[in-house]
């Protein structure tokens, strides 16, 4: 009888705890379906923002290549002239002048290959041209390029932003042009009769005795007198009065 009694106490328990297996089997399997429906949910919800960007993009495109223009101006004939062997120069007037065409993949590869070549422009500057002046606007118009690159490889592209960058790109190679014909017409002022020979004695005089004129530079004599200009009547007294009395 106790046999009896002990073999179905523990057939309860085995029940009891089938049961509750049964229960957790249940859980662990509710579990299971909420976290995979959750990963669809999520894995939906970031193709649709893919999709949704890639349209996006799309019509944004549309806007960046109707509006990527670079209005460059062509340099004067003696600027022309004298950058014509400027080859880091030829390459990247090329480059920027060749419209991409298809995707945005291909507008940011473009941009890409004009940041390589705008690095360049540092190199074999014309002897002429290689002042401070110009180089400050090399490196204004290289981080413009970059600039333009950052804005369009970004996954949303702004095109406000790409539209104003290609304005300032133009702008800066227009003044840079600009800055290159301004160096050449400067030397090519003609200087004031006798200012050619009054430098040249005053070098002279200033090697053979140091201490006798101070070692500032001589006034700019503006061009287009006839007659002497009282700098230069001054500067032939200090010349007079320099020499050697007999």
């Amino acid at each position: 009888m106790l046999s009896t009694l002990r073999d179905w106490a523990n057939i309860r328990k085995f029940v009891a705890i089938v049961k509750t297996m049964k229960y957790l089997n249940l859980i662990v399997l509710c579990c299971l379906s909420l976290l995979l429906f959750s990963c669809e949910d999520d894995e939906k919800l970031r193709q649709a923002e893919t999709l949704k960007a890639a349209q996006q993009n799309d019509s944004l495109f549309k806007i960046i290549k109707d509006n990527w223009k670079f209005n460059v101006e062509p340099p004067t004939g003696r600027v022309q002239t004298r950058i014509s062997n400027w080859n880091e120069w030829q390459q990247f007037k090329t480059e920027l002048g060749q419209k991409p065409t298809g995707s945005i993949t291909t507008y940011r590869l473009k941009t890409k290959n004009l940041v390589n070549k705008a690095d360049q422009l540092r190199n074999n500057i014309p002897p002429m041209f290689d002042k401070p002046q110009v180089r400050s606007r090399i490196g204004v118009l290289i981080t413009k390029i970059k600039t333009l690159y950052t804005f369009i490889s970004i996954e949303t592209i702004q095109d406000k932003k790409v539209i104003s960058v290609i304005g300032e790109i133009t702008h800066e190679m227009n003044s840079l042009q600009n800055q290159l014909d301004e160096i050449i017409r400067i030397s090519e002022i003609p200087k004031e009769m006798g200012e050619e020979e009054m430098l040249r004695a005053l070098d002279t005089i200033r090697m053979a005795n140091p201490d006798a004129i101070p070692p500032q530079a001589p006034p700019r004599i503006m061009p287009a007198q006839r007659k002497p200009s009282n700098s230069v009547n001054l500067q032939r007294r200090r010349l007079q009065q320099l020499k050697p009395q007999n």
